[in-house]
């Protein structure tokens, strides 16, 4: 029904491999996106209604600009009328002048309401982009792990990317391609009647005409895009493989090999890409033969009606101007539908993240967590994912303030798990958590979280200053503060000696440190907060040996200082623990000191003896 672009901003989806009722959905799915019914429009006012809703002011004098710039365009061809019959056939020298000046007053006015009008809904619009992906960005920091684990993040990230964008490409054009051109088609074709019935019926014929063309041409293309698209995937999964590879490749050199086999798959996609460019092109062209066609009937009809003196030159001429516009307006509303259906995708994928309810929020009377002063304990908890098996199975277990308790076992045994409840990044299934008695469902996260200082496996650093990411566990911290923090993490004088000192940027992900170093920043960033429970996750498995012997060292001596809860399956970095516990299928089956335990000879000395006789310092052997 109209021209395509098939390549145009649109939401990312899976294309379907080998599987010919899922190729048929892709292509159905592919071309509903260039249609668009009441019911989307329906969605997308509501959608969009909240963000509109504080321009309305702004909205409203657009409406009066429209209006009037409408008034003074639909008025030009009644003055050509009026100048051509009057002011020169019948050589009206008044007629000619006013209407001359009334043209030229016209056409500035109409510059000035445009511009205006631009200006206006320019701002409107860009406001209007921001604000959505503000909302976006801050509903994402309410939702729950849980959403996070199950949605990838490019997934995630299309958001940003191809749904903002597409929604962006629709406001900008809307008015000038959606509104504007609208309200010319309606005027025309009132005008059209009025100078002319009869040429006026013949000009509605540009309706199916318009849309017959690129209905046809817009399917074919979508029709071949699905194997475009394929061979897309393959190129961008050649070329991905191939950056992470470039290591085997330049050792085993592949290098033409490599590239031989991009270019197939390159001349495989250029077959597909002509014939959907080439279709593409002939739906907008089309729609643009369909008013050359109906142009040229209509002068031919007209200037033989005008040479009778059935109809005046310039009735003919104002006739003829208002249809060609007419022509061009419908054509662009036609070409601006795909923009229209997939910015109606982009934000119905839009919505689907604002849809998320936050599973884990404070409860309406929650309360602000006290110091911890006695100790944290799992009474009875147990925990299964969503629709899975039992991850912890009736688990009880203290954790006195001040003590050093390690959690051990292997791979998948439930100990990550303990620590993601104690967080409340999920909730037990049943049982309950508690801080000195208080249950922690009944107080606020962030009083909760303000008591705990973490330190993962691989901890995260922003692309940002070593006292940008400390102060991310204690944003007022003072410079004092994130000293003593890089003291206690035993990194300071590494970090003194740098150029910048703590202004030295870390790069991406924290790249420019090694891996020791990450780890210490992100120790010391714990610190920063003076945490009544340090949590270890997995902290030193990601370091070679010496790394983590030496801080391993560190986090002995902090462990002295406050409670800590390191989870590990590392046996030797715990042997100093004052309660070891061993938890295996979501069971806990031992506990005791690393002395005690070695002395029932039980899972924990079976798993202590295998690391010792592998060498790994690893359970999972």
């Amino acid at each position: 029904m109209s021209s395509v672009n098939p390549d145009a901003p649109a939401p990312q989806k899976d294309i379907p491999k080998d599987d010919d009722a899922d190729i048929s959905q892709f292509l159905e799915e592919e071309e509903a996106e260039a249609t668009i019914q009441a019911k989307d429009l329906g969605f997308m006012f509501r959608f969009l209604l909240p963000y509109l809703r504080p321009y309305w002011k702004h909205l409203a004098l657009v409406g009066v600009l429209l209006t009037i710039q409408t008034i003074f365009n639909a008025s030009f061809p009644l003055a050509t009328q009026y100048l051509i019959d009057q002011g020169l056939i019948e050589r009206d020298w008044n007629a000619l002048v006013m209407v001359l000046i009334f043209l030229s007053t016209a056409a500035i006015v109409v510059s000035v309401v445009a511009i205006g009008n631009d200006y206006i809904y320019s701002r409107v619009f860009s406001n209007v982009v921001k604000d959505i992906r503000i909302s976006l960005f801050e509903q994402l920091q309410k939702l729950p792990m849980p959403f996070f684990q199950r949605t990838p993040s490019g997934n995630i990230l299309s958001r940003f990317s191809g749904d903002i964008v597409a929604s962006e490409t629709m406001l900008v054009q809307f008015i000038p391609s959606m509104i504007v051109p609208m309200l010319e088609v309606i005027y025309a074709t009132a005008l059209m009647f009025y100078f002319n019935i009869w040429l006026g019926l013949i000009g509605l014929l540009v309706f199916p005409m318009i849309l017959a063309g690129p209905s046809i041409f817009s399917r074919m293309a979508f029709a071949l895009s699905y194997d475009k698209r394929s061979r897309e995937a393959d190129i961008l999964t050649a070329a991905q493989e191939n950056v992470q590879a470039q290591p085997v490749v330049k050792a085993f050199g592949l290098r033409k090999r490599s590239l031989a086999n991009f270019r197939d798959l390159n001349v495989s996609w250029t077959g597909y890409a002509f014939r959907v460019y080439f279709f593409s092109s002939l739906a907008a062209s089309s729609a643009y033969m369909g008013v050359y066609i109906i142009h040229i009937v209509i002068i031919i009809l007209g200037a033989y009606w005008a040479f009778n003196g059935e109809m005046s030159i310039g009735t003919l001429v104002a006739f003829e101007s208002m249809f060609v516009s007419m022509g061009y307006a419908l054509t662009d509303l036609t070409q601006f539908v795909p923009t229209l259906a997939q910015a109606t995708g982009s934000m119905q994928h839009l919505n689907e993240v604002f849809e998320e309810k936050p599973s884990l929020t404070d409860a309406p009377d929650a309360i602000v967590l006290q110091p911890m002063q006695q100790k944290v304990a799992f009474e009875n908890v147990s925990f299964a994912y969503d629709g899975g098996n039992v991850v912890l199975n009736a688990v009880n277990l203290d954790v006195a303030k001040g003590s050093y308790v390690a959690v051990v076992g292997r791979s998948g045994s439930g100990k990550s798990t303990i620590l993601s409840l104690l967080m409340r990044f999920y909730d037990p299934t049943s049982g309950r958590v508690a801080i000195d008695g208080v249950d922690i469902r009944s107080v606020t996260q962030d009083s909760l979280h303000a008591q705990i200082g973490i330190v993962f496996q691989e901890s995260f650093l922003f692309n940002a200053s070593i006292l940008d990411n400390i102060r991310m566990g204690k944003q007022d911290a003072t410079i004092e503060e994130v000293e003593a923090a890089l003291r206690t993490a035993e990194i300071w004088e590494t970090v003194a000696a740098l150029p910048d000192g703590v202004g030295t940027m870390v790069g991406e992900r924290g790249g420019k440190l090694s891996g020791g170093q990450r780890q210490r920043v992100a120790i010391a960033r714990a610190l920063v907060r003076n945490p009544a429970i340090l949590v270890l996750d997995e902290a030193t498995s990601a370091l070679d040996a010496i790394a983590e012997a030496a801080l391993n060292i560190t986090l002995q001596r902090i462990a002295r200082e406050r409670t800590v809860i390191n989870v590990t399956h590392r046996l030797s970095n715990v042997t100093n623990a004052d309660m070891i516990v061993v938890i295996d299928a979501g069971n806990i089956v031992e506990t005791g000191t690393h002395g005690e335990l070695l002395a029932r000879n039980g899972r924990y000395a079976h798993l202590w003896r295998t690391q010792q006789s592998d060498g790994t310092g690893s359970i999972d052997v």
